[in-house]
């Protein structure tokens, strides 16, 4: 056993990431039949903030080229677009979506986030987009048109409320714009990696975040009716801190360095599955036709789309060699001319 575990380990643990990031949307529907959004949004990141700053100072102490705080001016702009782009305005958005659609809707469109990540390199001239990615984008977008569009299951949802057409459209449409701005927020994050470590860039996002949430979610604190909150809500919240953000993205990240982008990102497509078949059994959310077709459609797309990135990378390696061994002859030739 100890055997297979270590020589697995890498698969096993992003095979727990794409569980807990499965599980995380059922798990934050249940909380949110005992609080309002805005509730545990800032619930969860002032908890979040603070577990931060220690994470921080921890790593502070033991790597003295870490000066806590300590931020260039040049970077402030950056850093308050990382923070409202994937923890402020973002979250705002990933709750309230969530909240009136479902569960696995949530998953759905969270997975969608490389697509968007893409258009915005294109449209900022960082990247290209080959032909096929773009049919691939397409083929997604359509998907997620279609998805939009189609007519939601007209049962009322076991967790105490009713998901009306009008609502999980708009929760729909919330979630496809979360997935946009945190495809923002990871562009922005590859320019300020440059100058902070993990520790520090966490920080100073998450605080910034929690701050431009604060008034929203210090209102909705002060008009929250805790007599509806049950023991369910103090375990979620816990876990809601730990297991989607810190100890997961340190396995993915992990995970990166070990076998590369192109082998990682794999285990994401399997989140929206794993997230519809948790929500049915957990909570009996439910799904049309339509809608699961419309998934395959958009996960059809993704996976078109990232088979474009890895031939494009397979063609340049190959290029790469080929042009290392037609000059290594003409190398030896000069030397003997020379000679």
């Amino acid at each position: 056993m100890r055997r297979f575990i270590a020589s697995h380990r890498l698969d096993l643990g992003l095979s727990f990431v794409a569980l807990i990031w499965g599980l995380s949307p059922t798990f934050f529907k249940i909380a949110l039949a005992e609080v309002q959004p805005l509730t545990l949004v800032i619930m969860r990141f002032m908890l979040l903030s603070i577990v931060s700053v220690v994470v921080l100072l921890y790593y502070a102490r033991r790597r003295p080229e870490i000066r806590p705080f300590r931020v260039r001016r040049a970077d402030i702009g950056l850093l308050i677009v990382s923070g409202l782009s994937g923890y402020g305005i973002y979250q705002l958005f990933y709750i309230e979506g969530l909240f009136r659609t479902t569960a696995f809707a949530s998953a759905l469109f969270g997975a969608t986030t490389p697509h968007w990540s893409a258009v915005l390199l294109f449209s900022f001239r960082i990247e290209r987009i080959r032909a096929w990615q773009w049919v691939g984008i397409a083929i997604s977008l359509g998907g997620i048109v279609w998805f939009l569009l189609a007519r939601a299951p007209t049962t009322e949802a076991p967790i105490d409320r009713a998901l009306t057409p009008a609502g999980v459209v708009l929760g729909n449409v919330l979630l496809c714009c979360g997935a946009g701005l945190f495809a923002l927020y990871g562009i922005v994050n590859k320019r300020l990696t440059v100058h902070y470590s993990p520790p520090e860039l966490m920080c100073y996002t998450l605080l910034i975040g929690t701050l431009a949430l604060a008034p929203f979610g210090v209102s909705a604190l002060l008009t929250q009716n805790w007599s509806h909150v049950t023991w369910a809500l103090w375990v979620i919240l816990p876990y809601s801190v730990l297991f989607p953000i810190y100890i997961t993205y340190s396995i993915w990240n992990w995970a990166i360095g070990q076998r590369g982008v192109g082998y990682v990102t794999l285990y994401s497509y399997a989140v929206p599955v794993l997230g519809g078949v948790v929500a049915y059994f957990a909570i009996q959310e439910t799904l049309t036709g339509w809608q699961m077709l419309a998934a395959v459609v958009v996960l059809g797309g993704m996976l078109l789309a990232r088979w474009a990135i890895t031939r494009r990378q397979t063609v340049r390696i190959a290029t790469a060699s080929t042009a290392v061994e037609d000059a290594t002859p003409a190398h030896g030739v000069a030397h003997e001319v020379a000679d």
